[in-house]
C-alpha cells in the first residue's frame, strides 16, 4: 500500500482495484489504493488526480465550460466550506479558519492591526464574523441532524468507473446511507426538486452511491438535507428514489462518453452544438 497522509485511515482496500492517484503535498507524491479514506484534508482531496461528479455534471451541460473551468476561492465556495465545517466538523473549525478582527482597513491604524492579524493566520483561511454567525445559526436550526459519534464525515472514496479513476467526498455516511448538505434558495418540495434537476444533483447522488459501493461500503440510499440560505433558514430532507438514481447513472454514462469523446478529438464545443440555433414559437411557451 502506498503512503498515506498523516492521520489517514483506509478501509476495505482491494488489491485488484489498485490505482495510482498522484497527490502533491509539499512537492511529495503519494500513491493511494482504491478504497475508503477517513481524515483526508480538503486541500489534499482537491489535488487527487481523478475525475469527480463535477466533471460529469459540467461537461454534459457545456464541454467548453468544462475544458476552460477555473477553480478559485469564490465567496460562494468559501461559504460552502465554512458551512460544511461548522456542521460536520465543528471541532476542526479553528484548524481551518480564523475570524477576522473588526478593524477599519481604510485607516492607517486599521491596516496595521489587520497586517498583524495576518501574520498569525498561518495556513488558516480568514473569514468574517458575520459569515461564521450565519453558519452557526443555520447549524442550530438543523441540530437534530448533526453527525452522531457513529457517523463518518468528509469521507473519501477512490474507485474505478469505466476503467478510469474517480473520487467522491461524502458529507456524511451513517453506515448505510449517504447524506449531503445543500444550501438552497428554495428548500420547498417544488423549489428543491427544480434545483435537483437544474444543477444535476441526481447525477452526483448516483455517482456517490456507485462509488461508495465500488469502494466496499454499503450504500442503500442518498439523502439531501436542503436548507435555505436566508433567515429563518427553513429546511427539508429529500431521498433520491431508485428510479432517479438509475436515471442519474445513465446520464453519468452519457456525460463520461461525451467527456472522453471531447478529449479524443480535442474538441470542446459550447453546449456541444454547432451553427445557428433557431428559436421557434414553441420554445416561448
Amino acid at each position: 500500500m502506498g503512503r498515506q497522509p498523516s492521520g489517514c485511515k483506509v478501509h476495505n482496500p482491494r488489491a485488484h482495484w489498485i490505482v495510482c492517484v498522484r497527490v502533491f503535498v509539499g512537492g511529495a507524491v503519494m500513491n493511494f489504493e482504491v478504497g475508503v479514506y477517513d481524515d483526508i484534508p480538503y486541500e489534499v482531496y482537491q489535488e487527487i488526480e481523478a475525475y469527480r461528479s463535477h466533471d460529469l455534471t459540467t461537461v454534459i451541460r457545456c464541454p467548453y465550460t468544462w475544458k476552460n473551468q477555473t477553480f478559485n476561492n469564490s465567496p460562494a465556495l468559501l461559504e460552502g466550506r465554512v458551512q460544511h465545517t461548522v456542521f460536520l466538523e465543528h471541532h476542526n473549525f479553528d484548524k481551518e479558519f480564523v475570524i477576522e478582527p473588526s478593524v477599519d482597513k481604510r485607516t492607517k491604524v486599521g491596516k496595521a492591526e489587520y497586517q498583524e492579524f495576518l501574520e498569525t493566520v498561518g495556513d488558516r483561511t480568514p473569514i468574517k464574523e458575520d459569515l461564521y454567525n450565519t453558519c452557526m445559526d443555520r447549524r442550530e436550526v438543523v441540530s437534530e441532524y448533526l453527525p452522531k459519534d457513529s457517523d463518518r464525515v468528509e469521507l473519501t472514496c477512490l474507485f474505478y468507473w469505466y476503467d478510469h479513476p474517480f473520487k467522491i467526498r461524502m458529507d456524511l455516511y451513517d453506515g448505510e446511507n449517504i447524506w449531503d448538505l445543500k444550501t438552497a434558495r428554495d428548500a420547498s418540495p417544488r423549489g428543491f426538486r427544480r434545483a435537483v434537476n437544474n444543477f444535476n444533483y441526481y447525477m452526483q447522488a448516483s455517482l456517490y452511491l456507485d462509488g461508495a459501493r465500488a469502494a466496499g461500503l454499503q450504500a442503500d440510499k442518498f439523502y439531501f438535507l436542503a436548507q435555505e440560505k436566508l433567515h429563518p433558514y427553513p429546511y427539508a430532507v429529500y431521498m433520491l428514489s431508485d428510479e432517479a438514481a438509475e436515471y442519474g447513472r445513465a446520464r453519468n454514462e452519457q456525460a463520461f462518453k461525451t467527456l472522453l469523446h471531447c478529449k479524443d478529438f480535442d474538441s470542446y464545443k459550447p453546449y456541444n452544438i454547432s451553427g445557428v440555433q433557431e428559436i421557434t414559437v414553441d420554445d416561448l411557451y
